[in-house]
């Protein structure tokens, strides 16, 4: 923009305004792109650098070290039925073996749009979680009245190029490597984001392991200042 121009960021996306661990605004609150610090509700904002630095792959790493939510490190849901046989939850069902503010599991949206939660969060095609605990976060009929976790999506960007690979060893066997690759193709106009990543989970009981292989493909094109469109 010229010296007496503001520029306009759109109010349907939130980008550009997260810096380290800091995060200064959210769509969850309202579904449009608001200052935190300007809604009433309960809400935090997981950047990927604080994935990235705390070693972040699902949604039970991030609730570990958020207030008011429950993963798998630190809860365990099991019945039992009246064949007294006991049935653990967590083994069952992982991605949903959580709770907020200790009422129930939490449900996902991915940038604002409801999902069947079945698809495991990997911060490979996710620049940030939106936390928003308790019936605050049924607004607009997203939420559960615990709680709901929305995935702000990885987009591709029109005017930078960036290239991070990664890779990372754990002490029982298990290893994962990941590669991100931004590029303009018309710089200002148009850009490709692919991902790659590949995953090891190895287990203390031989040989049990999980693979996990994903792959992501964004698109980005912007033919006026005020419209823009994205795929994935």
């Amino acid at each position: 923009p010229g010296p007496d121009e503001a520029l306009q960021l759109s109010p349907f996306e939130v980008r550009e305004a997260n810096t380290g661990y800091y995060a200064t605004s959210t769509m969850s609150g309202t579904r449009l792109h608001t200052r935190i610090e300007d809604l009433a509700s309960s809400i935090s904002v997981v950047t990927k650098q604080q994935m990235q630095d705390f070693a972040m792959l699902d949604i039970n790493d991030i609730f570990s070290y958020e207030s008011s939510t429950e993963g798998t490190g630190n809860y365990t849901a099991f019945e039992v039925d009246r064949n007294g046989m006991v049935t653990d939850q967590v083994q069952n069902n992982p991605q949903g073996a959580n709770r907020i503010r200790g009422i129930g599991s939490a449900n996902i949206s991915l940038s604002g749009f409801a999902t069947s939660g079945r698809v495991p969060i990997d911060p490979g095609n996710i620049d940030a979680v939106e936390i928003s605990r308790g019936p605050n976060s049924s607004i607009f009929g997203l939420g559960e009245g615990s709680g709901t976790v929305n995935l702000v999506a990885s987009t591709a960007n029109v005017s930078r190029e960036s290239s991070v690979a990664e890779m990372r060893f754990d002490d029982i066997g298990g290893w994962r490597t990941s590669l991100d690759l931004n590029r303009p193709l018309i710089r200002g106009k148009l850009g490709a984001r692919v991902s790659a990543v590949y995953q090891h989970d190895e287990y203390r009981r031989k040989p049990s392991g999980f693979e996990t292989r994903r792959f992501n493909a964004m698109l980005r094109f912007q033919p006026f200042r005020n419209t823009s469109l994205r795929a994935s």
